[in-house]
């Protein structure tokens, strides 16, 4: 019944901020993130908190539930200190997907510069899970992860397609993929699929950016190489998991926006020509 009613609010508040445009930017880049963050949070502060739930009252016959999942979730660099955070190389190189965005500018078209404001809070974010390791961070840090892929394919979606009959129905799909995405990440026993439903996401994107790339003959192979790099060596940290691995994740932390953005910041001045 609370989803529901939280669903109802959510609701009410995308109507009122569509009335007006400069309500609506704020919403979009700000309140809509932390009002699914918090949500998804505190809906959950029971699956993080305790190891048994105490049934008072119970009825003769009734079975008692004292199960709770625990959230746990350890990168290679805790896994080599015995599962236990904080991770302080990964916290501190999350930072640069924070710093890349800031120092090399904000793009104009509003789905790249959504794209950027998530990059913004995703470096703090990510840098708060890897050094906790709590489903706190966990949230605040895929949350993020999800909707910059959403605003992006948005972007790429108006960039890459002329008629509005083929638009609709790709927005469409983006939003429906995005909505399930983030609301089959609420529950802890999914936690290890989030890298695979992400990877399905990412190749919609992919599949964009190229189209857009051979529409306008723009350069992309370069920025996705670099970032390509980076994905490898995290991938590579995990799977093979040893004192020289361990630093795949930072790395990917590195060249991740270093790749991504600069891609972003060349697509943002196609809108000019499109």
């Amino acid at each position: 019944m609370s989803n529901v009613m939280h669903l109802r609010d959510f609701l009410r508040i995308h109507r009122v901020v569509h009335s007006n445009s400069i309500y609506l930017h704020i919403y979009m880049r700000f309140l809509l993130p932390i009002f699914l963050f918090a949500n998804t949070v505190f809906g959950a502060n029971s699956f993080n908190s305790t190891e048994t739930v105490t049934m008072y009252n119970c009825p003769s016959g009734c079975i008692q539930n004292t199960s709770v999942e625990i959230f746990n979730h350890n990168f290679c660099e805790s896994r080599l200190q015995h599962n236990t955070p904080p991770e302080i190389y990964n916290s501190i190189t999350s930072l640069a997907v924070t710093i890349v965005p800031v120092v090399s500018g904000f793009p104009e078209y509003h789905p790249f510069y959504n794209v950027a404001t998530m990059f913004v809070l995703n470096g703090f974010a990510s840098c708060y899970y890897h050094y906790y390791l709590t489903w706190l961070g966990k949230q605040a840090d895929e949350i993020t992860m999800i909707l910059a892929n959403y605003y992006g394919i948005s972007g790429l979606i108006y960039l890459g397609y002329s008629k509005s009959t083929t638009r609709k129905p790709l927005h469409i799909f983006n939003t429906l993929f995005m909505y399930g995405f983030l609301v089959s990440n609420t529950l802890i026993q999914n936690d290890q699929l989030f890298p695979t439903i992400f990877g399905v996401y990412i190749m919609g994107t992919l599949y964009m950016i190229r189209r857009v790339a051979n529409k306008y003959n723009a350069p992309y192979k370069r920025y996705l190489f670099v970032s390509f790099v980076g994905a490898s060596c995290w991938i590579i940290s995990e799977e093979f998991c040893n004192e020289y691995t361990v630093h795949g994740h930072s790395i990917w932390h590195l060249l991740f926006p270093l790749g991504l953005y600069q891609l972003i910041l060349k697509y943002d001045k196609l809108r000019e020509i499109s």
